[in-house]
């Protein structure tokens, strides 16, 4: 749409989250809607056809009718670029499970930001670590589509502490230490709402902030 923490299943603009239930967490996979392939061919065919026939049109000096097919050729580009642009800024999440349970329950709807900069307090989408909690490939890259997300498994947690700030041994008695006593720089303390059934830092430890996919913006209606 790899190892995040979290229980998301993404839908809007370009990405699916399917979840896959281990450990009492629901550890989503990303994967892209997929449009028929006759769909895709249309749109690009009527396009080009569009602004082809504009062009035509105004060379043979008919200026209204080139008009008008140059702005049902314009709007075809729109429908077409429009999605993919949206889809590298905001990524659609259906959440699934019980680990963000009562702030977010199986089946809501968010909308999460692409940004890697998260604030205490705020929900994440963030890749879900692999076994023995480590990431085995680079993070995704920030203007990555749907099929480079499509490919990694994804969490929806919040964070609890980030780079600089103590280290909440209140909330997660068991995090490692570090010389200075505060989170590591690149580091993140994620929880879900409902600890007692989620996959977060009480098991995973910190979580490297380049692998959040995006910050959680707002809720949509089912």
């Amino acid at each position: 749409m790899g190892t995040p923490v979290g229980e998301p299943r993404t839908s809007l603009p370009a990405h699916v989250l399917a979840a896959l239930p281990a450990g009492g967490t629901a550890e989503p996979r990303a994967r892209p809607p997929r449009r028929p392939w006759v769909a895709r061919t249309g749109v690009c065919a009527g396009t080009v056809a569009a602004w082809a026939g504009a062009l035509v049109l105004l060379l043979a000096g008919a200026v209204g009718p080139a008009l008008t097919c140059g702005l049902a050729a314009l709007a075809l580009t729109v429908r077409s670029v429009a999605p993919v642009c949206l889809g590298r800024r905001v990524v659609a999440v259906t959440v699934h499970g019980e680990s963000m349970r009562p702030t977010y329950r199986d089946g809501d709807r968010v909308l999460a930001r692409r940004s890697r900069t998260p604030r205490p307090g705020q929900v994440v989408v963030i890749e879900r670590p692999t076994a023995g909690a480590c990431w085995s490939t680079p993070p995704v890259r920030r203007t990555a589509g749907a099929s480079a997300i499509a490919d990694r498994r994804w969490l929806i947690k919040r964070v609890v502490a980030v780079e600089g700030d103590p280290i909440p041994r209140d909330r997660v008695p068991g995090m490692a230490d570090s010389a200075t006593g505060l989170v590591p720089p690149g580091s993140l303390v994620l929880l879900g709402d409902n600890p007692v059934n989620s996959l977060d830092s009480q098991l995973v430890g910190y979580f490297p902030a380049e692998r959040v996919l995006g910050t959680v913006w707002r809720s949509l209606p089912h």
